[in-house]
């Protein structure tokens, strides 16, 4: 006699984590990828003084960046 549910473990009915994984991950690295290279071509204008309550605007921006650079930054990797 076998000891072998016929439900199957737990670990069998689980869902691929890893897909779901890749349909969230990719795309927020992608946005946050591009948002670190772009942002950066906000600097000039707002450190110029060309854009009102550019301060509160510039900080939005170096933040966003910085953000940016530090979620994106293994956007490329293949593994």
């Amino acid at each position: 006699m076998s000891s072998v549910s016929p439900h199957g473990s737990p670990a069998d009915r689980a869902p691929d984590t890893s897909a779901i994984r890749s349909m969230t991950v990719r795309p927020v690295r992608f946005l946050a990828f591009w948002t670190g290279v772009l942002a950066p071509l906000a600097y000039p204008p707002l450190l110029l003084g060309q854009v009102d309550g550019h301060s509160v605007l510039l900080a939005g921006v170096v933040l966003a960046n910085v953000v940016g650079l530090l979620l994106g930054r293994r956007y490329g990797d293949t593994a």
